[in-house]
Formats: C-alpha cells, sequence, structure tokens
C-alpha cells in the first residue's frame, strides 16, 4: 500500500511539473518586477539610490529555443545628491530644497536561458530601446507667497514647491544583464536580475537596478 501511494504521489508530482515546464516552453508570459535602482559612474555624482517598477512580457518562439523575446515598460525614480542641489544653486543664484529623476523606458530585449539545476534558469539578457529622462529641481514655497497646497485625500495643507529648474530629453539607450529564474507550476516563475541601463543624452546617464519579478 504504501509503495502503490508514494508511486501515485510521484507519478502526480512529475506529471505537474512537465505540465509547468511545457506550459513555460511555448507562447506569451506576462511578468511584473520591481526593486533598487543604484547610479553608477558619474551619474552617482547628482543622484542617489532609488526604485525601479516595471513590467511587460516575454515571448518563446519555440520549445526547443533556448532565446526568449522580451519587452518592459518601466518606471524609476531617484533623488538628487545634495553635490547637483549646490551645483544648481550657484548657477541659478536661487535656493533649492530638494529634486529628483525619474526614468521611463520602453525596451525590446533578447534572453538566452541555460538551465543549471532542475527548474531553476540562468540568462543573460540584452537590449535597446526609448528612455524619456527628466529632473527637476524645487523650492518650498513659504505661505506668504501665496503658493498653499491642500491634499484632498489626506486633507494635509501646508506650503507648495515651486520649480526652479528641470530638464525633460528623450534618447536611445541600451542595457544588459544577467539573471536567474525559478520555475513554478502551470507556466509561473520568478526571477532575480541585475541589468546596466545607459541613456545615450550628452553626458550619458548610467544605473542598475537589481529587480524581483513575477512571471504569468
Amino acid at each position: 500500500m504504501s509503495r502503490t501511494w508514494l508511486a501515485t504521489v510521484l507519478f502526480a508530482a512529475g506529471t505537474l511539473c512537465a505540465s509547468a515546464v511545457e506550459a513555460q516552453e511555448a507562447g506569451i508570459r506576462w511578468h511584473v518586477m520591481g526593486g533598487f535602482s543604484e547610479p553608477v559612474g558619474n551619474t552617482s555624482n547628482y543622484l542617489q539610490g532609488g526604485y525601479l517598477l516595471g513590467g511587460g512580457f516575454t515571448i518563446t518562439p519555440s520549445r526547443y529555443s533556448p532565446f526568449d523575446f522580451r519587452v518592459d515598460l518601466s518606471y524609476s525614480n531617484h533623488n538628487v545628491s545634495s553635490g547637483l542641489i549646490n551645483a544648481s544653486e550657484q548657477a541659478t543664484n536661487l535656493p533649492i530644497d530638494f529634486g529628483t529623476s525619474e526614468f521611463i523606458s520602453g525596451t525590446a530585449n533578447v534572453e538566452y536561458h541555460l538551465p543549471i539545476a532542475y527548474g531553476v534558469n540562468a540568462y543573460g539578457i540584452a537590449g535597446i530601446g526609448a528612455y524619456h529622462a527628466r529632473v527637476e529641481l524645487d523650492q518650498v514655497v513659504p505661505y506668504g507667497f501665496g503658493y498653499y497646497y491642500c491634499d484632498p485625500f489626506y486633507g494635509y495643507c501646508g506650503p507648495d514647491a515651486a520649480v526652479v529648474a528641470s530638464s525633460n530629453v528623450t534618447k536611445f539607450g541600451w542595457n544588459a544583464g544577467l539573471g536567474v529564474e525559478f520555475k513554478l507550476p502551470f507556466g509561473q516563475s520568478w526571477f532575480v536580475e541585475t541589468r546596466f541601463h545607459r541613456i545615450n543624452t550628452s553626458t550619458p546617464i548610467e544605473f542598475v537596478p537589481i529587480t524581483v519579478g513575477y512571471r504569468f
């Protein structure tokens, strides 16, 4: 009886895993992801660490192909550094209290998967895309200047912020990185990856997000 029960359990587990692998090997899967984003190179002189949120879909053209095609849409937010604030105050001769940067990107990528254990794949990813970068420097405006803001949701009222300087640019860029994917039943999986992003502005913007994602 115990052998029969064990054989039944093993057969059911094997069937479930086989079905999961089969479902992951073809078609389209969606994904969401999020994590920490670290500026690198010259970019680290004027931006602080921030966060990245994103999503997209992956296309597997063939069950026998190690290549996937992946499309990502992501949003990254960083506070500016005190060094940038000080330099901007000298350039504008105006006080600046804080600043933020935002990066919105749409990229097309290729993934190459390499099995390293049962249900676990390592992969490399690289691609190109369009990046929109915005940097905004703000000054807190006191009540007496007529700038007064009340949040309709929280009911908080306080001084507003005035934009001292801002910059918007849309450029092409590229990314490359590595990841590990852990397969789950029914074609689902979760993954951990790190990617280097470079935006081809006059002074290139570079950042490296470390993200955790879920495919379904």
